[in-house]
């Protein structure tokens, strides 16, 4: 066994980097034809968290977990693109309610918006402000004053994400 420490060492320097350039290839920034994804459900309560609206509930959705699912608009709800929900966020107090919805890739959620005009993401009463940016749609309602400057605030913050 004494014969080759040279060579066996040789080999497994080798084998190590040869491991190390696939798993750098596995972990690159992807490619042209990775969906394109704006925001993440993280980034999205980042952007509202900073100013001053914090979500208070995430759901995700998982077809492998009963009972894990987001719930959407119409009939969204029982279509395919009901499995393209990375997470529904939501807030609301009693004059004011924020829900989000963050899509995998920025053409589902225009997909779904073909699906359900943004004009019928909830309904209730006014004033309603609706927003589509990228893979994400939030639908707010009662936002007033300097409610209302703290979600356009968050709208704007999600903008330059």
């Amino acid at each position: 066994m004494r014969r080759y420490p040279g060579a066996v060492r040789r080999l497994s320097l080798i084998a190590l980097a040869g491991a190390l350039v696939l798993a750098a290839a596995g972990c690159g920034g992807g490619s042209s034809s990775t969906p394109a994804q704006s925001h993440t459900p993280r980034s999205l309560a980042k952007a509202f968290y900073d100013a001053g609206i914090p979500f208070t509930s995430e759901q995700t959705f998982n077809p492998y977990v009963n009972g894990q699912a987001v719930f959407l608009p119409g009939k969204l709800n029982t279509s395919s693109l009901r499995d393209t929900i990375d997470a529904g966020l939501s807030q609301t107090t009693n004059y004011t309610g924020v829900v989000a919805w963050v899509f995998d890739t920025d053409a589902h959620a225009a997909k779904a918006l073909k699906v359900v005009p943004l004009s019928q993401w909830l309904s209730g009463d006014p004033p309603i402000v609706r927003v589509h940016d990228g893979n994400v749609i939030v639908v707010a309602s009662g936002f007033k004053g300097a409610e209302k400057k703290k979600l356009d605030q968050a709208l704007s913050n999600l903008k330059h994400d």
